[in-house]
């Protein structure tokens, strides 16, 4: 039974007619609030489709302005494919192997898909669409549920319409795959089919201002989008914009920038198709008359408003680290047709690292300088008019800039915190926020007050837009707020009113120095054994484990008091505190990771420092990641860096690397054996917004090198500035081939790295190792200055210093390379140790292990060291009168035997050990040769220093002596005689005579009866 051929638009009303606009899914909602800009309202259909009511006016204001829609298109029908009742049975297998099966009723299709799109094509009379003269083309898109071949269900529907001519007219139109005047646009899913007629004729998401590209572009429709959804098309009640600023802090090709612009012109997008065909030019209800007018209208309209914005121009400032991405951006601005607005704009080659600058620059006063090393700007903003209400918005690279999925976040967390720290620097009182980020876990570190998100999709990846105002409000530090209060516990008072009292005393020196990670207590009391560090917001608590003399429930109960005084004196909820127990560790287990930390990811908290980020680690490890006492060292690096080269050796997580990228530092390196660490330190930068891909000259201009730094050093070439050293105490490492003694092999270390010292450069210094003295041959070579003093923080014991730190330099500046038999010496030492796994003597007891370097994740490099210290390394078996106590060594390692055992407790030296021997005795930490600056150590006439060894700094054994009575200046040389150390006096010119070797000096452990 044959069916007369309807006409669609028999009843066409060119005043009122319905429309279906088309956008990426996820877009729904901008692309109506863009509509209500219009004065039309949408109703969404489904994903990716809007039906509006319109006039033909509309329609060409649809086709010139929109910049969310995709097409515009004229529905002619729908098709509902026939279905049928289908069961089948799903089998499944339970937690136990138990199967289970289910029965599964679904409708499926049950009618052959092509036929059906012919048969519904041919329920129309096509005559009565389109002339026989014009041209036409048929495109078909199908959901991914709908299994056809989908070019010959398209083959179906133009035979239909050829047909249909056929039957009425008896010709048929031609088909045009490339221009066609009519294009039917066909949509087919499961469920049903619809047919249009495709009036935008070309997908009106294209711009004409791309002239140039980078990594993964923008979308210009996806930009436009996400705009609308920021806002900042809005106006106030008094007619001005809602945002008077926009910042986008990542560039790239300039999408963001071009759209907001563009869109504050009132720039008709859709114009750029005018030389092209739309669909609707050869439809019959074209009125050409009223588009001529139309586009005409919306030129100059433009024009006018581009001239108004350039006489009021709102804050515009574009930055991308990348130089390529600069100049893309500055040529799509000038093919956008804003060339006048470009000298009233800020366009600039900058990290996120230096938005602060950027911002005092153009927002303020132009007082904060920026590094005289940062590229110049293509053009300056001369405003400096505050902005009420900027957007921030920007598109930061999802990994194909950065290259590793693991600095992504960082990125986005040190985006928010740059932002925040930026705009108040220079007093904006509020901003919107706005990101677009590949995984929903990067949005969630913004700091955003009610933050709404979008799903939506770039190109074939899926992203969120996350947005809202920021939020400027940050914690406040414990010590911050604190504010003494009386609190009774009879158990525990001494030790709250001590907490109390630091405390206080700390608060004012904190807020002067905006200082938040500071030391609160060190084991002031005997009975409770604790060191309270405060990282911003949380504390830190690590228990020293007691001697064995201490019963265990004691020793709990005691600690248990300290952490019920800690929440109530700070004010801090019990999950803010964070626990930890240092106990003497033997074989490898000083390297595995805390027992009570879980095997999943581990978790960071962000600590401030100096303007500075940093991730730190309460749960996984014995050590933060930040070592709070040299906070002072890192900022004498830092200033030291402004236009330098850098190199920072046993970097561990690069926090000093930080600092002096931060400060302006034209190259930094960092060296450590851990990859881990190393990761963790870029990590770091990524928080700081330092690019990790930034090139100088040709090179990276961060490097992370993980290697040996012994092996490192000896083989590098490169000449540096800047050289910060601070060495583990002891370190042994698979890797390592070896073992690493601070003061064993200091001064093979430090020449060693003096001969990539430029001539003006310094080297600093530092050491966690108490009892350490520096290398008397170091002083003849170089100009050494100690300032331990000034790298002690207000935290700390200046009198008990927990470190040891120099200055060195070439002397009057002049750098002489040379390489004496001392440091040939020390070298084949240094190779004959790492050759030798036997090495490992249990001497130096007393050093532990500072920063006993455990893997952050599950270990994967196999790195043995103990890099991962504390800052207070204390011993157990002191007596109870602290007063008396000459030996409660204050260590920050923490390695073998290192606690609960007494120093030198075997006496090598005779009956009398060190503690016990008076001669070693109220050793001040001060008490400096004037001529060598090195501490005198062993009583009032005896100097650890070069008169242990020969000329070449090697420890003579052959030579026999007492207590020498020698005058301060003559030389000795030791040697261990049963169990005894004696000295003998020895003319310069003496030398070694026995055919032995010379070894370097070690104290032997020899049991004594």
């Amino acid at each position: 039974m044959s069916h007369t051929p309807a006409n669609p638009f028999a009843n066409f009303n060119p005043q009122q007619f319905t429309l279906v606009i088309t956008c990426a899914d996820g877009l729904e909602n901008a692309l109506l609030i863009e509509l209500d800009s219009f004065g039309l309202t949408g109703d969404v259909l489904r994903a990716g489709r809007v039906q509006v009511q319109a006039a033909l006016a509309d329609l060409y204001r649809i086709c010139l302005y929109s910049r969310v829609a995709s097409r515009v298109l004229l529905p002619i029908g729908e098709y509902h494919f026939k279905q049928k009742r289908e069961t089948s049975t799903q089998i499944t297998t339970d937690r136990q192997g138990k199967k289970i099966s289910r029965t599964l009723e679904a409708d499926v299709l049950d009618e052959d898909v092509p036929q059906a799109l012919y048969a519904f094509a041919s329920r129309y009379d096509w005559a009565s669409i389109f002339d026989v003269s014009q041209t036409f083309a048929v495109r078909l898109t199908t959901d991914k549920r709908l299994s056809i071949n989908q070019q010959f269900a398209t083959l179906r529907i133009k035979d239909a319409i050829a047909d249909s001519f056929n039957r009425a007219l008896g010709s048929r139109p031609d088909v045009d795959a490339k221009s066609p005047q009519v294009q039917i646009f066909a949509a087919a899913n499961a469920k049903f089919a619809e047919l249009f007629v495709d009036l935008s004729g070309v997908s009106l998401h294209r711009r004409g201002y791309r002239v140039a590209n980078t990594a993964a572009p923008l979308k210009e429709n996806l930009a436009a989008a996400l705009l609308y959804e920021s806002g900042w098309h809005k106006r106030t009640d008094k007619g001005d914009y809602k945002f008077d600023a926009l910042i986008d802090l990542m560039c790239g090709s300039g999408t963001f920038v071009a759209e907001a612009m563009l869109m504050r012109t009132d720039y008709p997008v859709g114009v750029e198709h005018r030389t092209h065909a739309f669909g609707f030019y050869h439809w019959q209800h074209h009125d050409e008359a009223l588009w001529e007018q139309m586009v005409e209208q919306a030129l100059n309209q433009f024009h006018d408003n581009l001239a108004t914005l350039c006489d009021k121009p709102p804050v515009v400032i574009a930055l991308d680290a990348d130089a390529h991405a600069v100049h893309a951006c500055h040529q799509n601005l000038l093919a956008a047709g804003l060339v006048n607005f470009l000298p009233h704009m800020t366009l600039q080659q900058r990290p996120l690292s230096q938005l602060k600058g950027v911002l005092a620059q153009v927002l303020g006063d132009g007082g904060a300088a920026l590094p005289t090393n940062s590229p110049t700007s293509l053009s300056t903003n001369s405003l400096k008019n505050l902005p009420k209400n900027p957007l921030i918005i920007t598109n930061p690279p999802y990994g194909e800039r950065l290259g590793e999925a693991d600095f992504i976040k960082p990125l986005y967390q040190g985006l928010g915190l740059a932002v925040v720290d930026g705009l108040a620097a220079v007093g904006v009182p509020n901003a919107a926020l706005a990101v677009l980020a590949s995984h929903i876990e990067h949005a969630d570190t913004l700091p955003l007050l009610e933050p709404k998100t979008v799903r939506c999709h770039n190109g074939a990846l899926t992203v969120y837009f996350r947005h809202g105002q920021l939020n400027f409000a940050k914690p406040v530090g414990i010590v911050e707020r604190f504010e003494k209060k009386s609190i009774t516990e009879p158990q525990a008072q001494d030790f709250i009113n001590r907490l109390q009292k630091n405390t206080a005393h700390l608060k004012k020196q904190a807020k002067q120095q905006d200082v938040s990670n500071l030391r609160l207590y060190d084991a002031d009391l005997p009975n409770f054994n604790v060191a309270i560090d405060v990282y911003g917001d949380k504390v830190h608590v690590q228990e020293y484990a007691p001697p064995k003399q201490i019963a265990a429930d004691v020793a709990k109960a005691r600690f248990n008091l300290v952490l019920a005084g800690v929440r109530e004196v700070l004010d801090v909820a019990r999950e803010d505190v964070f626990i930890k127990t240092r106990a003497r560790q033997s074989g490898n287990e000083q390297y595995t990771k805390n027992p009570a930390s879980s095997e999943k990811r581990r978790k960071l908290w962000v600590a401030r420092e100096a303007g500075a980020y940093f991730y730190v680690n309460f749960t996984d490890y014995l050590d933060t990641g930040l070592f709070i006492d040299h906070r002072n060292m890192r900022g004498l690096v830092a200033k030291a860096s402004r236009n330098k080269r850098v190199l920072n050796l046993f970097a561990y997580t690069c926090s000093a690397s930080v600092h002096a990228a931060l400060h302006g530092a034209k190259s930094v390196t960092s060296v450590d054996l851990s990859a881990n660490y190393l990761d963790w330190g870029k990590q770091n930068f990524a928080l700081n917004g330092l690019a990790l891909d930034a090139v100088l000259d040709g090179q990276p201009k961060y490097e992370f090198i993980a290697s040996d730094v012994f092996e490192w050093i000896k083989d590098n070439t490169q000449s540096f500035d800047v050289i910060f050293i601070d060495p583990p105490t002891f370190s042994n490492s698979k890797k390592f081939k070896g073992t690493f003694d601070v003061q064993r092999d200091h001064a093979a270390l430090i020449n060693r790295a003096m001969n990539r010292l430029s001539a003006g450069g310094v080297l600093y210094f530092s050491n966690n190792y108490t009892r350490f003295a520096l290398d008397e041959s170091l002083f003849a070579r170089y100009d050494i200055t100690e300032i331990t003093e000034r790298t002690i923080g207000f935290d700390f014991d200046v009198k008990k210093p927990i470190h040891r730190s120099y200055e060195i330099r070439h002397r009057q500046g002049v750098f002489a390379p040379s390489e004496t038999a001392s440091d040939v010496a020390q070298d084949d030492a240094m190779s004959a140790n790492h050759a030798n796994q036997n090495v490992r003597e249990k001497r130096h007891i007393d050093s532990g292990f500072d920063k006993s370097k455990t893997d952050k994740f599950a270990p994967k490099d196999g790195a043995k060291r103990s890099h991962e210290r504390t800052a207070y390394s204390r011993r157990f078996d002191k007596p109870t009168d602290k007063r008396a106590d000459s030996g409660f060594d204050k260590d920050k390692s923490f390695g073998k035997k290192s606690f609960g055992e007494k120093r030198f407790d075997k006496k090598p030296f005779g009956e009398k050990s060190f503690a016990e021997n008076k001669s070693f005795d109220k050793r001040t930490p001060f008490d400096k040769d004037q001529r060598t600056g090195a501490d005198r150590r062993f009583g009032k006439n005896e100097r650890l220093g070069n008169e242990r060894f020969g000329k070449d700094g090697r420890f003579d054994k052959n030579s026999r002596f007492e207590k020498s009575e020698r005058p301060a200046s003559q030389k000795v040389r030791y040697d261990v005689v049963d169990g005894r150390m004696v000295a003998t006096p020895v003319n310069d010119n003496t030398s070694n005579t026995s055919d032995t070797p010379s070894k370097k000096y070690q104290i032997k452990r020899r049991d004594t009866k």
